[in-house]
């Protein structure tokens, strides 16, 4: 019996493929691109030691604090005065606050991360179908970072993280809303900071 042939535009065992659209390879970066890519880089870099410098000099403020007035004082002019931040901070969520609009909340937190995000990588956990809560969360931290890799203990650098976290409490206190940590990175066994934001009554 007889095989017939392929027939023609047909592939067979051993025809070669014909490619009928030309596969365009990626172009190399311009030398403009590539400047504009190595400042971002930088500027990246210095934002991310801007921060590590910042959370450096927590631990050093709250051990002259607790050497003259104890821990609990110093944790809580700390908290205080990082809380008074945080009040300013919230008035850019107060519009969409009083709204009701937590989805635009959502928004410019995530939109308003530092570097696009690069460094906290902002989300939404979850959005109540009624749109009176939200869960936000924060996957990265580089204050936590610093303060591991500066070699703190886990109960240091959760005390640290609890005493850093008083600019969101004052930042949503500012825009009128109620936040509950539900978890915090600088928690043993904990992977993200997760913030719930609920709309006050009346």
């Amino acid at each position: 019996m007889r095989v017939p042939h392929a027939a023609h535009g047909v592939l067979g065992e051993n025809q070669p493929c014909q490619a009928h659209f030309h596969r365009q390879e990626p172009s190399m970066p311009t030398p403009r691109e590539q400047e504009l890519e190595a400042a971002l880089e930088k500027s990246r870099a210095e934002t991310r030691a801007s921060f590590e410098n910042r959370a450096l000099m927590y631990p050093y403020l709250y051990d002259e604090l607790e050497t003259e007035m104890g821990a609990q004082r110093a944790t809580e002019l700390m908290k205080r005065a990082i809380f008074r931040r945080g009040l300013e901070v919230g008035q850019k969520y107060r519009e969409a606050a009083q709204a009701g609009d937590l989805a635009e909340v959502a928004r410019l937190f995530v939109d308003g991360s530092p570097a696009g995000g690069a460094f906290f990588e902002p989300g939404v956990e979850e959005l109540s179908p009624q749109g009176d809560t939200v869960v936000l969360r924060m996957v990265s931290c580089p204050l936590k970072d610093a303060w591991r890799t500066a070699g703190y203990s886990a109960e240091k650098v959760d005390l640290l993280c609890e005493i850093a976290a008083a600019v969101d409490e004052g930042t949503f206190e500012g825009a009128g809303l109620d936040l509950t940590f539900l978890d915090r990175q600088a928690c043993p066994g904990s992977e993200k900071c997760l913030l719930e934001l609920r709309t006050r009554q009346g």
